[in-house]
């Protein structure tokens, strides 16, 4: 049974404009409406977001940071954060995930639509795993996606398809100590650190800065790295968004503590 805080990473979420269909239901079901009306749970604690909880957290600001606690519900408890019309995002937080069947979900919203989804999960049978698991809505019925490994900047797995990992779980080293979550999500004009073109496509990058990860491909080949990219495949007919408007998590955690958090507006 898992029972400690995330490694420290960085998640990276690249949005390089998404777009989710009317019907899809992915996603917390508060919306932007009821988060504004929320003024008694908002706070400002760092400049450019207003950060609302929905559910039944509660936020604190403190000298640290914000404090969300309160996570009870992994589809409801958490907090979302108004951004304007951004073209980058980033987070730095430490996910204290306690014990028993856990999970975080970070997301990204156009004004009430939920567009891209990342979910992390410890393995409950399996002590020291994490499990990653993203969801696009670029393309009908949902978007495949490309996964990159890299160490230390350097790719150990390369743009393996859609399917080619059975189940993404990852083995990670020294799950219990002190740890802090990393998080970005921007848009681009298209291309990511991967190269090619992905205009209009989402992108999430998770990256441990203390410790590395082992991941075993579906062939049995062991790799090794401290950063994960999810890069969106967008079918026909997607219709690329220029900026986001909201960047949320909810989760059943004992705590989750934001040490940073930054916006850069979409300048077009």
């Amino acid at each position: 049974m898992f029972m400690g805080r995330l490694l420290t990473a960085t998640m990276l979420g690249v949005f390089a404009g998404c777009q989710a269909e009317p019907s899809q239901e992915s996603g917390p079901k508060a919306t932007s409406q009821e988060v504004t009306a929320a003024t008694d749970n908002c706070v400002n604690r760092f400049e450019g977001i207003t950060h609302c909880t929905t559910g039944n957290a509660a936020l604190e600001a403190t000298d640290e940071g914000l404090v969300i606690t309160g996570l009870a519900n992994q589809e409801q408890d958490g907090i979302v954060g108004a951004v304007g019309r951004a073209e980058s995002w980033r987070q730095r937080s430490i996910v204290d995930f306690g014990e028993g069947d856990k999970a975080v979900t970070y997301y990204g919203r156009n004004e009430d639509q939920v567009i891209s989804t990342l979910r992390m999960a410890p393995d409950p049978d399996h002590p020291g795993v994490l499990r990653l698991r993203p969801t696009f809505t670029g393309s009908p019925g949902g978007s495949t996606y490309t996964v990159t490994v890299r160490d230390h900047g350097e790719p150990t797995a390369y743009k393996l398809p859609y399917g080619y990992l059975d189940e993404l779980r990852m083995a990670l080293a020294e799950m219990q100590r002190l740890n802090r979550l990393a998080a970005t999500f921007s848009r681009t004009e298209g291309g990511s650190s991967l190269g090619g073109d992905t205009q209009g496509a989402c992108i999430w990058t998770v990256r441990f800065e203390e410790a590395s990860f082992q991941l075993t491909l579906k062939d049995g080949t062991e790799v090794t790295g401290d950063e994960i990219e999810f890069v969106e495949e967008l079918a026909d007919g997607a219709y690329p968004y220029s900026s986001f408007t909201h960047i949320g998590m909810t989760g059943a955690v004992d705590k989750v503590t934001v040490l940073d958090e930054s916006v850069t507006l979409n300048s077009k």
